[in-house]
């Protein structure tokens, strides 16, 4: 039987030997500075605690001295790879980041008792040793210059310009260095690191209510941070998450009764051309493919065909090219509820059902024609602040049979564009003396009385400023009383609408005023409340919360 040879020790084991023995001193080392301090730690107390001989230490170190600069070196290079490191890689997104520094810094592993303790042991010795010095406060600039990265970066993302960062991540280190002094002076088995945690998060919640909510409780994104109304990035999410592919309104199905009729309207992402052809209504991207100008400039009208005279292509009502090398008009998806249209960019992707708001089914039993071409509206507020006014109006509930159908939809409003994603009542159809309302998240409105349709379009146009498309129709009859009737409820109906764009432009004003703070959340709306929860989850770096969409 032949004895396989003996591995050789090879080159690498007394190396990793010497590392642990080293590593060994360090850790005995700490120990005793936890006991003693650097003035009364001496090699024979640490390499009692470490159960060495004494003459080993010169093995690894020259002095006492090096061998306590090794431990807070070793200390600071924990504190670096261990909180720096990790944290400084979320800091794009600042509220989990936030949240993991807070966690760490209080954690076990480097803020037990005998650690902390040794931190401040040396910064005790600093004024008199240069190393010393050098170390702690090449880590303690390290951790404020990311503490104040990370509060800056909350602060405009929040859009939360009246805040001041230095002084909240001043206030954010303070917090910290008094839970780690307590530390100091106790032992692993009397730290309550679950209670240090919640006392510097509620620190934070205190300045960021919406971005930090108490844990397991309802959360506080019911308010916005007033900078969400004029946030540059926010504006960017929402357009993004929910207006692509959102399901707008157009017009209603009777203005396109003949062949050739159209209607036209900018909506998010699409400039919208709905006309009749030969096989029924057909929608397409208004904008010539060679420069995308609007190829139908009109709101409404009859052609024979689409021209575009300035490259010399022309298409059919089906949206082929019929003169001039050209390919066909790109589609967008078309739906007709109750009489009323909706288009929607093409995603490609399967999206929300065509929103059915209440009043399509009452409207569709009137023959209503349009009074006018739709009026055009900028108004110095943000979209959302329109849209509040709706949720906010009393009675507003979320809607029962005739959005019930949609409800799953809610759960995926975000991933979904939020296109139908919640549909909300005002009033009641069995009462006919009081409007119908439906609003279709997440910026529509429209409003039924005594013969006359509104609908209302709001648009992000810029961060703190909107454009609202007005469409009036009123019943095509010429009975005088009704006509009378019609003109007076579409005239209350205007006379509101502008009562609620001069409050929004108002509360932007207020604002973007400094000190200006949310409004008390506890006796907003349900659909105001589900509103702003969304909105607040599109905060840049916003935490999430269970049952969110991705």
């Amino acid at each position: 039987m032949t004895r396989a040879p003996a591995t050789p020790a090879g080159p690498g084991r007394p190396r990793a030997s010497r590392a642990r023995q080293r590593q060994r001193l360090i850790d005995a080392c700490i120990s005793a500075l936890h006991v003693h301090g650097p003035s009364n730690t001496t090699v024979e107390k640490v390499v009692t605690i470490a159960r060495m001989s004494p003459g080993i230490v010169r093995f690894y170190f020259d002095s006492k001295a090096a061998m306590l600069v090794a431990s807070l070196e070793y200390l600071a290079a924990e504190f670096e790879e261990q909180l720096l490191g990790p944290v400084g890689a979320l800091r794009a997104t600042p509220v989990p980041a936030l949240e993991r520094l807070v966690e760490i810094y209080l954690g076990a592993e480097i803020a037990s008792a005998r650690k902390v303790s040794v931190w401040y042991s040396f910064w005790g010795e600093a004024s008199s040793r240069q190393e010393y010095y050098d170390i702690c406060g090449q880590r303690d600039a390290r951790f404020e210059l990311l503490v104040r990265e990370l509060i800056q970066r909350l602060i405009e993302d929040t859009g939360s310009v009246q805040l001041d960062a230095d002084a909240i991540a001043l206030g954010l280190i303070g917090v910290l260095e008094m839970l780690w002094q307590g530390y100091a002076f106790q032992t692993e088995s009397t730290i309550d690191r679950a209670q240090a945690r919640r006392r510097c998060m509620a620190y934070l919640r205190s300045v960021f209510p919406a971005q930090f909510p108490a844990a397991g409780g309802a959360p506080d994104a019911d308010d916005l941070p007033p900078g969400a109304y004029a946030n540059a990035r926010l504006h960017e999410a929402e357009r993004t998450a929910l207006f692509a592919g959102s399901w707008q309104f157009v017009g209603l199905e009777r203005e396109l009764a003949a062949r050739g009729d159209y209607l036209t309207l900018d909506v998010p992402g699409a400039r919208a051309l709905v006309v009749r052809g030969p096989a029924g209504l057909r929608a397409f991207q208004n904008a010539c493919p060679h420069r995308p100008h609007a190829l139908l400039a009109a709101r409404c009208g009859r052609v024979d065909e689409i021209t575009c005279t300035h490259h010399a292509l022309a298409y059919d009502l089906a949206g082929r090219a019929t003169h001039g090398a050209a390919p066909a008009l790109s589609p967008l998806e078309l739906a007709a509820v109750g009489g009323l249209l909706f288009v929607r960019a093409a995603t490609g992707r399967p999206g929300a059902q065509p929103p059915a708001p209440a009043v399509a089914f009452h409207a569709a039993t009137l023959a209503l024609v349009a009074a006018a071409p739709p009026a055009v509206l900028e108004v110095d507020a943000d979209w959302k602040l329109v849209v509040e006014q709706w949720l906010d109006r009393p009675g507003a509930v979320a809607a029962t049979a005739a959005g019930a159908e949609f409800e799953g939809e809610a759960q995926a409003r975000v991933a979904a564009g939020w296109s139908a994603a919640r549909y909300l009542a005002l009033g009641s159809p069995e009462e006919p003396a009081q409007p119908l309302q439906s609003i279709v998240l997440p910026n529509q409105h429209f409003e039924l009385r005594s013969g006359c349709l509104q609908v209302v379009l709001v648009l992000p146009l810029a961060p703190g400023r909107c454009r609202l498309y007005l469409f009036d129709y009123r019943v095509g009859h010429e009975e005088r009383a009704l006509r009378a009737r019609t003109y007076l409820a579409a005239r209350l109906a205007r006379l509101r609408l502008a009562a609620d764009l001069a409050l929004a432009a108002s509360i932007q004003q207020g604002l973007d005023s400094v000190g200006a703070g949310p409004s008390p959340a506890d006796r907003l709306p349900a659909p105001l409340a589900e509103f702003r929860h969304i909105i607040a989850g599109l905060i840049p770096g916003a935490r999430r919360h269970p049952g969110d969409p991705p």
